[in-house]
């Protein structure tokens, strides 16, 4: 029962993700933490189950995911730093 709670969660996570407004720095900030909340459970939830293609997608998310959020939050840090000068 409790893996089935898992995935309903990793689910609603991604949902959640997709609805945001990435428009703004914060928003894709929010919008990548959340993806990597749902794909963390999801790898979880796919080797539990084993449902492994849906485990490995997922752990490959998270580290897109990863790359992707470090890498804007270094843009939004130069960005902040240039126009401090």
């Amino acid at each position: 029962m409790w893996i089935e709670i898992l995935g309903i969660f990793a689910t609603l996570m991604i949902i959640v993700s997709m609805a945001c407004k990435t428009m703004t720095y914060k928003g894709s900030v929010v919008m990548r933490i959340t993806n990597i909340v749902g794909s963390v459970a999801f790898t979880v939830y796919g080797f539990l189950l084993p449902a492994y293609s849906t485990g490995v997608l997922n752990a490959i998310l998270i580290v897109v995911n990863t790359y992707h959020l470090v890498k804007l939050i270094k843009e939004h840090k130069a960005q902040e730093k240039a126009e401090n000068k």
